[in-house]
This record gives structure tokens, sequence and C-alpha cells, in this order.
């Protein structure tokens, strides 16, 4: 009997963190990841607009998913990140919040970023770095245990841990397109409980981006992206197609792998385009009876002078253009 109380602890445990150390090791996905470049790359900071910008992205994942045994079992994201060039320094700083609530577990991390250009003859090279808290917790009240007397585990008692979180990349961007690879979480970290015990890991990942733009009349423009994202096990895409109308108003299609698919659109408006409004929805195309259909993110950005700059002179990007 007291064999058999053993197994049973061990396997509930095991099966728990394994289930914990899959999901640590994907970070929040964000089907406008397009307009978010300085959160996937650090090197990107700075390097998207002549202005500073300031970016708030909400996405609720598989919205009315019902759990087995908690009615919502939808997912939530949110960041918020602010980053400005300094060209008189050939620098960009930035910093990014995230608040990301899978619900068993939820992440927040702080990060701060700083970037280095190196003007090319074609283009600009820049080489970023980023540094800041990662904090992991998981909520004991939505574990369910075969024996509620179990000891094991302390009911009401979550598990908490903070790590240090460093990432590096670089980023090279052109009048028409960007590429960038980024290499994140390079301190392996593991988040450790009250008992002392690991119960999370923080994995090493990579990211490689890359996007241009083209016009097709005078008015309306294309813009295909792509984002791969790996752990050197497995590895997922997301690739999208814009089209912009009018540098104001655009609408946009694509796909995650063969999971999902989406529908993007947005505009631009006030002077020099500075406020932007996105919205994006996703599909589920695959084990559909395992999440709930669709997905929903809202991104709102504004762009303002950085640092001691004067108005900015005509750029273009593949992000956008602005006067």
């Amino acid at each position: 009997m007291q064999l058999n109380k053993v197994l049973i602890k061990t396997f509930v445990l095991g099966l728990t963190l394994f289930s914990l150390n899959i999901f640590g090791q994907q970070d929040p996905q964000f089907t406008q990841y397009m307009f978010s470049k300085p959160f996937h790359n650090p090197a990107a900071v700075g390097m998207t607009s002549s202005d500073a910008e300031a970016l708030l992205i909400h996405r609720t994942q598989w919205l009315g998913y019902e759990g087995t045994f908690d009615n919502d079992g939808t997912l939530n994201t949110q960041l918020f990140s602010i980053n400005a060039p300094i060209a008189s320094k050939r620098l960009g700083v930035g910093f990014h919040v995230i608040n990301d609530d899978v619900g068993l577990m939820s992440n927040l991390e702080a990060q701060v970023s700083v970037s280095y250009f190196v003007p090319l003859k074609k283009g600009t090279l820049s080489f970023g770095v980023r540094g800041g808290v990662y904090d992991r917790s998981i909520n004991n009240e939505r574990l369910r245990f075969v024996n509620d007397n179990d000891p094991f585990f302390t009911p009401g008692l979550n598990l908490n841990s903070i790590v240090p979180d460093i990432s590096a990349g670089i980023y090279f961007q052109h009048e028409r397109l960007y590429a960038g690879l980024a290499a994140k979480h390079l301190l392996p970290s593991e988040f450790i409980g009250g008992n002392e015990s690991v119960f999370s890991a923080l994995q090493m990942s990579f990211n490689g981006m890359f996007g241009m733009s083209f016009d097709v009349t005078n008015k309306i423009s294309l813009e295909p992206s792509v984002l791969v994202k790996s752990d050197l096990s497995t590895f997922t895409f997301d690739a999208n197609l814009i089209a912009n109308l009018e540098e104001w108003v655009y609408v946009g299609a694509g796909m995650r792998e063969i999971e999902s698919m989406n529908i993007l659109a947005g505009v631009r408006l006030l002077k020099s385009r500075k406020l932007h409004i996105g919205y994006a929805f996703d599909y589920t195309l695959r084990d559909q009876v395992a999440k709930a259909p669709t997905s929903h993110e809202i991104l709102l950005s504004f762009g303002f002078n950085s640092f001691g700059s004067k108005t900015p002179s005509a750029i273009r990007t593949p992000r956008y253009r602005h006067d």
C-alpha cells in the first residue's frame, strides 16, 4: 500500500513537471510579430523607426476554452514595450514587460535592451543585448489530486521563483527588407519552489525573422514576412502577407504552421501615421477538440520624437513609411 502511494505521487509529480517544462519552453506568441520586432530580437530596438515608440498588445488565445475542472481555460498575454533610437550615439534603447497567464502557470518578465548600430554601404547592421528578470508562478489551487489529503503539496501554497534572463541578437535593415537572428534565455535557469525542488526550467531558444516590402502600384504595397522559432529539437514558424493601402490602412493573412490561419487589419492615424491600431484573428485548424477555435489580438502603438531628435525626414522601411 505504501509503495502504491509513493508510485502515485511520483507519477503525478512527474506528469506535472513534464507538462510545466513543455509549456516553459514556449515564449508568448503574437500573430502581429512584424510590429513587435524588438520583443523578439533586442538588436531591433531603435531600428524600426526614427521615432520612439510605445507599444501595447493584448492576446486572448482560445477564447471560450473550457478546462476539465475550470470553466475558463482561456490564455491571456499582455506585452508593453518602449523603444527608441539615440541617433547621435548610434544606439537604441528599449524596455518591455510581459504578463503571460496560461492557466496553471503564469509568467512575468521585465527586460531592458540596448543595441548598437553599424552603418553599412547599403543598410544598417545592429547588435543587441537584453537583460532582466523572469518570474514564474504555479497556482496550486488549479491542481487536482486523487487524494485531497495528499501531504505532498500544501493546498493554497503557490510555487514561485525569479531568475535572471539574458538574450542577444543581430539585425540588419535595408530600405526594403529586414532580417534578424536572436538567442533568448542564454542563462539556462531552474525555477525552485519553497521546498527547494525544481518545478520548471527556462530553456534556451532561437528565432529568425525576415521581411520585405515592394510596391504593386503607387498606392498599394505588399509586405511578406516570416518568423521561425526553435529550441534546436523542434521548430515553429509564422508566415504572413500584408497589403498596405496608401500607407494608412492595411489588411493581411497568414498561418502558424498547419495549426492555425489568421487575418490582420489595422489603421495608422494622425500626422506622420504615429498612431497605429491593429487587430488579428486566429482560427485553429488542428486539434480543435483540445482547444477553442478562435484567438484574438489587439495592438496599439504610438510614435513620438526620440531623445533630442528633430522632425525626421521621410524614411521607408518594410514596416511602414512616415514623414
